[in-house]
């Protein structure tokens, strides 16, 4: 291993990361508050960054990177860089996209308890001296559907996750996936909407997936349906949203 090989760490992560690397000969150098001109300036010193979601990499900033070989962005999305530019360029892009699977499914499944259960409502108005027994009467999960949009590593943890606590699922992927357990692979999102109570998103932001969640689709919601967004903002029409 080339000892002069430096990596700029520009946003914090698990030290482990930074111990392997150490370990493996890399030099690391960390900058958390500089700005991205600042980074700009000297980034031409370094041939990888490990970077989470502080700034875009863009043309600009990979035209001064003369001598980067990698970029390791600590996420599952590799939509704040210029992928096919950075390509171009003979830089190599990684990802962790399993390495927040299990906490974010875990997450999504504690906000889907959360709303059937009324639980945040509830502690605001106790912590007001309110005790409100049957507008906060919950509904248990058993028998309900959940339509998972996106199979992936979140989405599919999310599936075995939810049938455990004796949920439907469904899902739609654009590409195919083997299912989890009883999981059920669905043709469209219309059909996948309109037999779901809870539909959770866990799809990349691409072009494809921009405002996936439209002004259609949301006529094929069931009524009184829950939609989570453990994706990205784009994927969802804000204004049809709030006006469905």
């Amino acid at each position: 291993m080339n000892t002069a090989l430096k990596i700029l760490h520009i946003d914090s992560n698990h030290p482990i990361l930074w111990e392997q690397l150490q370990q493996s000969g890399f030099i690391n150098h960390e900058d958390f508050t500089s700005s991205k001109e600042e980074i700009e300036d000297k980034i031409q010193d370094y041939h990888g960054i490990v970077i989470r979601s502080r700034f875009k990499i863009d043309k600009k900033f990979l035209d001064k990177a003369t001598n980067l070989q990698f970029i390791a962005r600590v996420g599952a999305g590799l939509e704040s860089i210029d992928c096919d530019y950075a390509i171009g360029k003979n830089i190599e892009l990684i990802a962790a996209p399993e390495g927040n699977r299990n906490a974010v499914a875990e997450h999504t499944l504690g906000m889907i308890l959360s709303i059937f259960n009324n639980l945040n409502n509830a502690d605001n108005e106790i912590k007001s001296g309110h005790w409100n027994r049957e507008k906060n009467r919950g509904h248990e999960l058993d028998g309900k559907t959940v339509g998972i949009i996106g199979y992936g590593n979140i989405g599919s943890q999310l599936s075995v996750l939810a049938e455990g606590l004796g949920m439907k699922v469904i899902y739609f992927d654009a590409e195919t996936k083997l299912p989890l357990g009883n999981a059920v692979n669905v043709k469209t999102l219309k059909d996948l909407v309109s037999k779901s109570e809870i539909v959770s998103l866990h799809v990349p932001e691409l072009p494809s997936t921009k405002n996936l969640i439209n002004k259609n689709l949301l006529k094929s919601f069931k009524k009184g349906s829950i939609l989570i967004n453990y994706a990205r903002g784009e994927v969802v029409d804000i204004d049809a949203l709030a006006k469905s």
